[in-house]
């Protein structure tokens, strides 16, 4: 008897532990786009780089679109990951058409594969952007 209360208790710890998220590994750092649509992106190594943070426990994201701050929110699962209603601010650049693109693109992500400390970013089986941890 004692040996199946034993097994039990294990059995139900197993049950109760916590799963990591797939993206547990992407916080606390900037995620620097380096490719957008199989197209190299040009990089200043400035704030005004096109990057995204990962607020992996609140599930939301923020960073610069290569011209505004942007943030939302993301789910995540399995293999999966959707973006939601992209915020913005509303400044005036000379390459907003690179940020009103990149913007457009993270709203048809439901992919992503992390491969050799790159995080990609799918719209089915096509890598649209390619981000590097900075």
């Amino acid at each position: 008897m004692k040996f199946l209360s034993i097994l039990l208790i294990a059995f139900i710890g197993m049950q109760c532990s916590p799963k990591l998220s797939p993206d547990s590994s992407w916080g606390n750092q900037r995620w620097v786009v380096v490719e957008m649509k199989k197209v190299p992106v040009q990089q200043s190594e400035s704030r005004r780089d096109a990057f995204l943070n990962f607020e992996v426990a609140e599930k939301k994201f923020r960073g610069n679109g290569g011209c505004n701050q942007i943030n939302g929110n993301y789910t995540i699962d399995k293999k999966e990951i959707h973006f939601g209603e992209v915020m913005s601010t509303k400044m005036s650049c000379s390459d907003i058409e690179f940020e009103t693109v990149f913007i457009s693109t993270l709203s048809g992500i439901n992919r992503y594969e992390v491969r050799e400390n790159q995080l990609l970013l799918k719209k089915n089986r096509e890598i649209m952007l390619v981000l590097r941890p900075r």
